[in-house]
Formats: C-alpha cells, structure tokens, sequence
C-alpha cells in the first residue's frame, strides 16, 4: 500500500501560498509608490506649467504697464511743457497789452479832454495840461464863467475818468488882445476868467489788467 504524507503537502501548499501573499503585497506596495510617484510626478509638471505661464502673463502684464508708466509720462512732460510755453505767450501778450496802453496815454487823455471842450464859438481856451502820475491839472481861460462849469460838469460825468475834481477860477479885466480875443477891435476891458482844474485821471487799463496792477503803476 502507498502511503501519501498529507501534512506534508499540505504545508508545501501553505508554504507556497505564503509566498505568493509576499509577492503579491510586494507588487501592490511597487505599484502603489510607483503611481504615486507618478502622481507627484505630475503634479510637480504641472506646477511648474502653470508658474511658467502665470510668470510669462505678469511679464506681459508688467511690460505693458511700464509703457502706460512711459507714455504718461512722455504726456505729463509735454503738458508741463505746452503750459509753460501758454504762460510765456500770456506774459508777453500782457506786456504788448501794457506797452500799447502807455502808448496811447497821453493820447488817450487829449482826445478825453477835447471831447469835453465847450463846442461852437464858445470863449474858451486851454493854456496848459499837466500830469504828474495819476494826478492831473488843466489850466485855461474863458469870458464866461457858466461855460468853466459846464466844462467841468462834462469831466465830472465821465464814468470814472476823471474824479476827485477841484476847481479854483479867478475873474480879472484884461484888453482884449490880452484874452485871445483878436477878433474884437474894441479897446474896452473885459472880464477874462483864469480857472485851474486838479483832478484824477484814472487811465484806462489794458484788457485783463487788473485794478491794484493799475494803482502800483500809478504810484
């Protein structure tokens, strides 16, 4: 009779069954630090794709930046520039302004105060006009003394002109050769009124000058 030594095999089997649980957690732990290995693999690829590009984009962004910074200020320069050169063309048209208006002063002031003289065949002559600033006197003669007033009434009425006004008159006889009057052959005196007026004449001012611009000039 064979005889068949069930323990043994039975340990075989179980020694062998053994061996294959080893080599199958072997297999599952190999696998398992291989994929995630892997894993991390990736997601390190990954990482430095998408720092790649988020760096690409601020460098972008960055050098766009920088020619907005460049053209701003490109502009602020060639604004500070075109309000400097727009200040040097207010300063010279203002002293084109106060040049013509110093010019015409004297003009000005005759044509004023020949407009104000009496009119028609009126006795009246101018003998002297004085300005020392903005201080002003006339000094002049007539045969009547309403026609001095009415002169002096049409230089107080002059919106602002001519003020403060003072008037000192003074009558005397005189020939009449002596009071202009050539016309008259007569040897008779007359009446000759001597009047001096002291006044303001208050110059008109170039266009934009200002009031205390006009009084510094004048002092």
């Amino acid at each position: 009779m064979i005889r068949v030594n069930l323990l043994e095999g039975t340990a075989e089997q179980r020694v062998s069954v053994q061996k294959t649980k080893v080599a199958a957690r072997r297999g599952q732990q190999i696998f398992m630090i291989a994929s995630a290995l892997m894993v991390f693999l990736i997601a390190i690829g990954v990482d430095h794709l998408w720092t790649n590009n988020a760096h690409a984009e601020a460098q972008e962004v960055l050098k766009s930046e920088e020619e907005v910074a460049e053209k701003l200020k490109a502009d602020i320069e060639r604004k500070n520039q075109l309000e400097a050169e727009l200040k040097q063309v207010e300063e010279r048209i203002k002293v084109i302004k106060q040049l013509r208006a110093e010019q015409k002063g004297p003009v000005a002031l005759m044509s004023a105060i020949n407009e104000r003289m009496p009119g028609g065949q009126a006795d009246f002559k101018l003998m002297s006009v004085t300005q020392k600033g903005s201080q002003l006197q006339i000094i002049g003669t007539s045969l009547n003394q309403q026609i001095v007033a009415d002169f002096l009434k049409q230089l107080e009425f002059s919106n602002g002109l001519f003020s403060n006004l003072t008037l000192n008159i003074e009558g005397k006889e005189a020939k009449p050769e002596e009071s202009g009057d050539k016309k008259s052959d007569s040897e008779e005196m007359v009446r000759v009124y001597l009047f001096k007026i002291e006044c303001t004449y208050n110059k008109p001012r170039a266009e934009g000058e200002t009031k205390g611009e006009n009084k510094q000039e004048q002092k």
